[in-house]
Protein backbone atom coordinates (compact mmCIF):
# COMPACT_ATOMS: atom_id res chain seq x y z
CA UNK A 1 0.00 0.00 0.00
CA UNK A 2 1.20 3.06 -0.90
CA UNK A 3 2.69 5.46 2.12
CA UNK A 4 4.03 9.04 2.53
CA UNK A 5 6.35 10.30 4.65
CA UNK A 6 5.38 13.10 7.54
CA UNK A 7 8.44 15.32 8.29
CA UNK A 8 7.73 17.04 12.00
CA UNK A 9 10.02 19.35 13.55
CA UNK A 10 9.03 20.01 17.28
CA UNK A 11 10.38 23.59 17.91
CA UNK A 12 9.65 25.09 21.16
CA UNK A 13 6.50 25.81 23.39
CA UNK A 14 6.03 29.20 25.36
CA UNK A 15 3.68 30.59 28.46
CA UNK A 16 3.89 26.66 30.30
CA UNK A 17 2.71 26.12 33.86
CA UNK A 18 5.54 25.08 36.06
CA UNK A 19 4.21 22.41 38.27
CA UNK A 20 7.13 22.51 40.54
CA UNK A 21 7.12 25.83 41.82
CA UNK A 22 10.83 25.76 43.61
CA UNK A 23 12.82 24.12 40.86
CA UNK A 24 13.06 24.37 37.51
CA UNK A 25 10.84 22.49 34.87
CA UNK A 26 12.03 20.04 32.48
CA UNK A 27 9.47 19.17 29.95
CA UNK A 28 9.16 16.61 26.71
CA UNK A 29 6.89 16.23 23.95
CA UNK A 30 5.62 13.03 23.25
CA UNK A 31 4.25 12.66 19.73
CA UNK A 32 2.04 10.07 18.59
CA UNK A 33 -0.17 9.31 14.71
CA UNK A 34 -3.14 7.57 15.30
CA UNK A 35 -5.57 5.71 13.51
CA UNK A 36 -8.04 3.55 15.10
CA UNK A 37 -6.15 1.09 17.42
CA UNK A 38 -3.18 1.99 15.42
CA UNK A 39 -0.44 4.25 17.15
CA UNK A 40 2.84 5.27 16.40
CA UNK A 41 4.87 6.50 19.43
CA UNK A 42 7.65 8.58 19.37
CA UNK A 43 9.47 11.70 22.38
CA UNK A 44 11.71 14.35 21.93
CA UNK A 45 14.43 14.71 24.63
CA UNK A 46 13.87 17.29 27.72
CA UNK A 47 14.40 20.65 27.80
CA UNK A 48 14.09 22.96 30.99
CA UNK A 49 12.59 26.33 31.51
CA UNK A 50 8.36 27.24 30.83
CA UNK A 51 9.83 28.21 27.30
CA UNK A 52 11.31 25.49 26.25
CA UNK A 53 13.10 24.44 22.66
CA UNK A 54 13.43 21.33 21.51
CA UNK A 55 14.43 21.45 17.34
CA UNK A 56 13.54 18.05 17.70
CA UNK A 57 13.01 16.08 14.03
CA UNK A 58 10.55 13.29 13.48
CA UNK A 59 8.96 11.05 10.95
CA UNK A 60 6.19 9.04 10.64
CA UNK A 61 4.75 6.98 7.49
CA UNK A 62 1.39 7.84 6.71
CA UNK A 63 -0.35 5.52 4.61
CA UNK A 64 -2.08 7.08 1.93
CA UNK A 65 -5.62 5.53 2.87
CA UNK A 66 -5.39 7.27 6.14
CA UNK A 67 -4.93 10.55 5.53
CA UNK A 68 -8.09 11.46 5.99
CA UNK A 69 -8.77 9.06 9.14
CA UNK A 70 -5.55 9.99 11.16
CA UNK A 71 -4.64 11.85 14.02
CA UNK A 72 -1.16 13.93 14.91
CA UNK A 73 -1.05 14.76 18.81
CA UNK A 74 1.05 16.40 21.08
CA UNK A 75 1.32 15.52 24.52
CA UNK A 76 3.58 18.26 26.43
CA UNK A 77 4.95 16.67 29.55
CA UNK A 78 6.59 17.57 32.47
CA UNK A 79 9.27 15.28 34.31
CA UNK A 80 9.09 14.85 38.06
CA UNK A 81 10.81 12.52 40.71
CA UNK A 82 7.35 11.11 41.91
CA UNK A 83 5.52 10.75 38.36
CA UNK A 84 5.73 12.54 35.42
CA UNK A 85 2.77 14.83 34.71
CA UNK A 86 1.38 16.21 31.23
CA UNK A 87 0.89 20.28 31.21
CA UNK A 88 -1.45 20.24 27.91
CA UNK A 89 -1.96 18.93 24.39
CA UNK A 90 -2.06 19.94 20.70
CA UNK A 91 -4.33 17.84 18.48
CA UNK A 92 -4.71 17.83 14.54
CA UNK A 93 -6.18 15.75 11.85
CA UNK A 94 -3.81 14.48 9.42
CA UNK A 95 -5.44 15.70 6.73
CA UNK A 96 -5.55 19.60 7.73
CA UNK A 97 -1.52 19.04 7.86
CA UNK A 98 -1.70 18.02 4.30
CA UNK A 99 -4.00 21.08 3.02
CA UNK A 100 -1.89 23.46 4.69
CA UNK A 101 1.48 22.01 3.17
CA UNK A 102 0.02 21.33 -0.12
CA UNK A 103 1.08 25.03 -0.77
CA UNK A 104 4.62 25.75 -0.21
CA UNK A 105 6.34 23.26 -2.05
CA UNK A 106 9.24 21.69 -0.86
CA UNK A 107 9.87 23.25 2.49
CA UNK A 108 8.46 22.67 5.55
CA UNK A 109 5.31 24.81 7.13
CA UNK A 110 6.22 26.18 10.47
CA UNK A 111 2.74 26.99 12.63
CA UNK A 112 1.24 27.48 16.23
CA UNK A 113 -1.15 25.84 18.57
CA UNK A 114 -2.60 26.86 21.88
CA UNK A 115 -1.89 24.47 24.50
CA UNK A 116 -4.96 22.44 25.67
CA UNK A 117 -5.11 21.31 29.28
CA UNK A 118 -6.77 18.62 30.70
CA UNK A 119 -9.55 20.97 31.66
CA UNK A 120 -9.88 22.44 28.66
CA UNK A 121 -8.03 25.92 29.27
CA UNK A 122 -5.11 27.11 27.17
CA UNK A 123 -1.80 26.64 28.51
CA UNK A 124 0.76 28.56 26.60
CA UNK A 125 2.05 28.06 23.07
CA UNK A 126 3.63 25.06 20.78
CA UNK A 127 5.68 25.73 17.75
CA UNK A 128 6.58 22.70 15.04
CA UNK A 129 6.28 22.41 11.41
CA UNK A 130 5.43 19.78 9.11
CA UNK A 131 5.97 18.54 5.33
CA UNK A 132 4.90 15.59 3.50
CA UNK A 133 7.38 13.74 1.12
CA UNK A 134 6.33 11.94 -2.21
CA UNK A 135 4.49 8.49 -2.05
CA UNK A 136 6.86 5.71 -1.62
CA UNK A 137 5.98 2.16 -3.41
CA UNK A 138 5.01 -1.07 -1.42
CA UNK A 139 8.30 -2.82 -0.33
CA UNK A 140 8.28 -6.32 -1.59
CA UNK A 141 9.50 -9.17 0.20
CA UNK A 142 12.95 -9.37 -1.09
CA UNK A 143 13.61 -5.45 -0.40
CA UNK A 144 12.60 -3.87 -4.18
CA UNK A 145 9.77 -1.65 -4.65
CA UNK A 146 8.41 -3.07 -7.99
CA UNK A 147 6.37 -5.69 -9.17
CA UNK A 148 8.28 -9.10 -9.19
CA UNK A 149 9.20 -9.66 -12.70
CA UNK A 150 8.00 -13.42 -14.59
CA UNK A 151 10.57 -16.13 -14.53
CA UNK A 152 12.24 -16.80 -17.85
CA UNK A 153 11.19 -12.93 -19.08
CA UNK A 154 13.41 -9.97 -20.26
CA UNK A 155 12.52 -6.93 -18.75
CA UNK A 156 13.26 -3.28 -19.75
CA UNK A 157 12.91 -0.66 -16.62
CA UNK A 158 11.55 3.10 -17.82
CA UNK A 159 12.77 6.33 -16.28
CA UNK A 160 10.47 5.98 -13.75
CA UNK A 161 12.01 2.44 -12.64
CA UNK A 162 8.75 0.48 -13.74
CA UNK A 163 9.53 -2.68 -15.88
CA UNK A 164 8.02 -1.63 -19.63
CA UNK A 165 6.56 -3.91 -22.17
CA UNK A 166 8.54 -7.70 -22.47
CA UNK A 167 11.21 -7.89 -24.91
CA UNK A 168 11.99 -10.77 -27.53
CA UNK A 169 15.15 -11.88 -27.90
CA UNK A 170 16.73 -11.29 -31.46
CA UNK A 171 18.65 -13.10 -33.16
CA UNK A 172 20.10 -12.49 -36.81
CA UNK A 173 20.68 -16.67 -36.88
CA UNK A 174 18.44 -18.21 -39.67
CA UNK A 175 16.22 -20.97 -38.58
CA UNK A 176 18.35 -24.58 -38.75
CA UNK A 177 21.22 -22.75 -38.49
CA UNK A 178 24.50 -22.83 -36.08
CA UNK A 179 25.80 -20.11 -34.58
CA UNK A 180 29.98 -20.83 -34.16
CA UNK A 181 31.06 -18.55 -31.54
CA UNK A 182 34.96 -20.27 -30.98
CA UNK A 183 37.06 -23.10 -32.35
CA UNK A 184 37.38 -23.65 -36.42
CA UNK A 185 35.39 -21.95 -39.06
CA UNK A 186 32.47 -24.43 -40.72
CA UNK A 187 33.41 -25.22 -44.43
CA UNK A 188 32.36 -23.00 -46.69
CA UNK A 189 32.05 -22.98 -50.87
CA UNK A 190 31.72 -19.69 -52.90
CA UNK A 191 31.39 -17.71 -49.69
CA UNK A 192 28.46 -19.06 -48.40
CA UNK A 193 27.74 -21.26 -45.34
CA UNK A 194 26.41 -24.58 -45.36
CA UNK A 195 24.65 -25.79 -42.45
CA UNK A 196 25.39 -28.81 -40.14
CA UNK A 197 24.15 -32.04 -41.66
CA UNK A 198 20.38 -32.94 -40.91
CA UNK A 199 19.27 -29.21 -40.94
CA UNK A 200 19.22 -27.95 -44.64
CA UNK A 201 16.77 -25.85 -45.22
CA UNK A 202 14.25 -27.35 -48.10
CA UNK A 203 14.73 -26.79 -51.47
CA UNK A 204 18.69 -25.73 -51.43
CA UNK A 205 21.35 -28.10 -51.66
CA UNK A 206 23.32 -29.78 -48.87
CA UNK A 207 26.55 -29.50 -51.29
CA UNK A 208 27.10 -27.68 -54.40
CA UNK A 209 25.10 -28.83 -57.86
CA UNK A 210 27.47 -30.92 -59.65
CA UNK A 211 28.79 -28.87 -63.12
CA UNK A 212 26.69 -29.12 -66.00
CA UNK A 213 28.78 -29.92 -69.43
CA UNK A 214 28.20 -27.66 -72.60
CA UNK A 215 27.23 -28.90 -75.62
CA UNK A 216 30.73 -29.34 -76.92
CA UNK A 217 31.74 -31.75 -74.33
CA UNK A 218 28.66 -33.50 -74.57
CA UNK A 219 29.66 -34.15 -78.11
CA UNK A 220 33.30 -35.09 -77.76
CA UNK A 221 32.55 -38.19 -75.07
CA UNK A 222 30.18 -39.77 -78.11
CA UNK A 223 27.48 -41.91 -78.03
Amino acid sequence: MDSRPLDITVISASGLDNFLLVFKMKVYVVVSLINGKSVIEKKTHMSNGRNPRWNHRIKFPVEESAIQTSTLLFVLRQHRMLGDKDIGEVSIPVRELLETNSGYGSTEHEVDYQVQSTRGKCKGTFTFSHEFREKVLPVRADGGSHPVPVPGTAYMVNQQGMPAYPQQPYSTTPPGYVNYPCGPAPPQYGGTWYPPPGTTPPGTYPYPPPPQMGYNQHLQQGP
